[in-house]
């Protein structure tokens, strides 16, 4: 199966296709405490598209991004934890606390290589958590990096 994720081209010591999860470690996430490596993917790349554009604050980004092809297999994917989630897991205002802690166990656990969640910015598609230490990450393959420029119009600007 084709996932998506749109990343800067190069982000300190990140290049837009490593696979690592140490960005998200670094930070944390809506399903990921800080200090736990997970790479967030989805299963469209125009929802890869929002789920970036919702994290910039309305700025047009000053650094060029890229918009990664991962080949994920299908048997990861068909065997992927969907797990039960919890009321209000899309509220922005509610707890984060009840989601991090279905990424903790999912990511402790060690059993499955890819989470699937609904995207809260386009709830009718699919988010992809990779776990990077998972002893099936080896068989992702990042089929293309292409350069992404995001259109002006969507952070208010005229083209001319």
């Amino acid at each position: 199966m084709r996932v998506y994720r749109l990343a800067k081209e190069r982000r300190g010591y990140y290049r837009a296709d490593d696979l690592s999860g140490n960005g998200a470690a670094l930070a944390g996430g809506r399903w990921n405490p800080r200090g736990m490596r997970v790479v967030y993917t989805c299963a469209h790349a125009s929802t890869a598209r929002l789920e970036a554009l919702v994290h910039m604050a309305g700025l047009m980004p000053a650094g060029g991004y890229c918009l990664v092809t991962l080949e994920v297999p299908d048997a990861a994917y068909d065997g992927a934890f969907t797990p039960a989630l919890p009321d209000g897991w899309a509220n922005l205002t509610c707890d984060p606390e009840p989601t991090i802690e279905l990424g903790r166990q999912w990511l402790a656990a060690g059993e499955q290589l890819v989470m699937r969640v609904p995207s809260v910015v386009c709830p009718t598609d699919t988010n992809l958590l990779l776990k990077p230490t998972h002893s099936g990450m080896s068989a992702v393959q990042v089929i293309r990096t292409e350069p992404f420029t995001l259109d002006p119009r969507l952070f208010g600007r005229a083209v001319k």
